[in-house]
């Protein structure tokens, strides 16, 4: 009975705090902006009959993030849109998995498809939703 005292007290209480405390930890890198920060140029977009580049369309646009959260939407350098943003998680209204959201303060909220140091896809979340393509 006291090597099953020993056991529970040097090896499993300790690991049970460790992961508690792990599990308690911050979200906060989570919702960092730092991968979204700076001037993202517009590629591509698409979804159901719809496939527009700036060759197709003959537009530029731009989507510039900062990292105190701001915003600009900019397109043939025209400023559409501008304000504060901010990232949380939600369900996706399609597929009910959860995903990153940008909450843009004048524009429109956009899921995050994927992001890297060189690419971001957003997404309407929505069935008939378009898929927004950005690389820096």
């Amino acid at each position: 009975m006291k090597n099953f005292r020993a056991v529970i007290t040097k090896i499993v209480l300790p690991a049970v705090l460790l992961s508690t405390a792990v599990a308690c930890g911050s979200r906060d890198d989570e919702f960092s902006n730092e991968q979204y920060v700076g001037t993202w140029d517009w590629v591509a977009t698409m979804g159901p009959n719809v496939n527009e580049t700036p060759v197709s369309t003959g537009k530029t646009a731009k989507l510039t993030f900062t990292p105190e959260g701001t915003y600009k939407v900019e397109e043939n350098s025209t400023v559409l849109s501008e304000g504060s943003y901010t990232l949380y998680k939600g369900i996706t209204s399609t597929d009910h998995v959860e995903k990153m959201y940008i909450d843009f303060s004048n524009y429109p909220d956009k899921m995050v498809n994927s992001v890297s140091a060189t690419d971001l896809s957003l997404g309407d979340d929505s069935v008939n939703g378009l898929t927004y393509h950005y690389k820096k």
